[in-house]
């Protein structure tokens, strides 16, 4: 076979290996999904809630805004159908109407005819309800997800930790951008974890003392679900938590503007402590019992 048959089968090759390196690089964890079927109501099969229900999840896809969130409503009373969406803030709008359009399939396939239902994916939220939810904190239903592998010092790695949270925290619920987002990377004294990636996120429709509401309760249960884990992540209906000490961000860093962090917190060194001293002695001059009798003595001749 001649070279001028084999080299284009090669090019194609070598684009295929890097195209999937690039994706690689940008979203490095396989893509997973966690699920609430919440028991208020059931619907029937051909009702008119499964109808607007079907019409509803069908509209994200094609209608979800730049921002990655889209929300809307149909039907009166009994049937009407409210549903929100929101990707994750550092995808691209295709990559968001790509994934939103796989959630709304999966969230049917795992709660099929609940009036009330939420489904987390890798890259975004679909929920829906027969109540009002636009506008409204919620915090429960909360799921957690973390790693099988723990961090060498706690101690260390939840110091660092609750530094990096705290100014993502600060920075997703004052953010003004219709994206209540933030990430950062922080370094850790840690040979086998030397840094920490964290993604913090909230659904516009809610203010910014609730967004920070929401994000202190996650960063609260990290502790509670999965002390010690080096990777872990907080869903919410309202806002999202995650972070990791992988070698690669898992969010796409040429979508996200990062954090800046403080500095790290130094560890005072102990304070010396003075040797202990043993009976006779002083912090000054040593000076043992037999020498002073000895010196009363002397000066008591010489006196008389």
């Amino acid at each position: 076979m001649s070279s001028g048959k084999w080299l284009p089968s090669v090019i194609f090759l070598v684009c295929l290996i890097n195209l999937a390196s690039i994706v690689k690089s940008q979203f490095p964890t396989p893509i997973f999904f966690l699920y609430e079927c919440q028991n208020n109501g059931n619907y029937t099969r051909n009702s008119m809630y499964e109808r607007n229900l079907n019409t509803l999840l069908s509209s994200i896809s094609p209608n979800i805004n730049a921002n990655g969130f889209y929300n809307a409503s149909m039907g009166k009373n009994s049937d009407r159908v409210n549903l929100i969406a929101l990707c994750r803030a550092d995808l691209q709008p295709s990559q968001c109407r790509e994934y939103v359009k796989n959630a709304t399939e999966e969230i049917l396939k795992r709660c099929p005819n609940q009036k009330q239902a939420i489904l987390w994916h890798e890259f975004c939220m679909v929920r829906y309800s027969n109540e009002a939810i636009f506008g409204t904190l919620a915090i429960s239903p909360m799921r957690s997800g973390h790693s099988g592998e723990n961090v060498t010092n706690t101690v260390v790695f939840y110091r660092e930790l609750n530094v990096l949270l705290d100014s993502l925290h600060d920075h997703a619920a004052s953010n003004s951008s219709p994206k209540k987002f933030a990430a950062a990377r922080r370094d850790v004294d840690d040979p086998k974890h030397p840094f920490i990636y964290a993604f913090e996120q909230c659904t516009p429709d809610i203010t910014s003392e609730e967004c920070g509401d929401c994000l202190n309760k996650s960063a609260q249960m990290i502790r509670e679900c999965c002390d010690g884990a080096r990777g872990v992540r907080i869903l919410t209906p309202s806002c999202y938590l995650r972070f990791e000490t992988d070698q690669d961000p898992f969010y796409n860093k040429s979508m996200v503007e990062t954090v800046s962090q403080p500095p790290k917190l130094s560890i005072p060194s102990p304070v010396p402590q003075p040797a202990p001293q043993r009976d006779g002695e002083s912090g000054g001059v040593t000076c043992p019992h037999w020498n002073l009798g000895l010196m009363l003595f002397s000066l008591f001749i010489f006196i008389f």
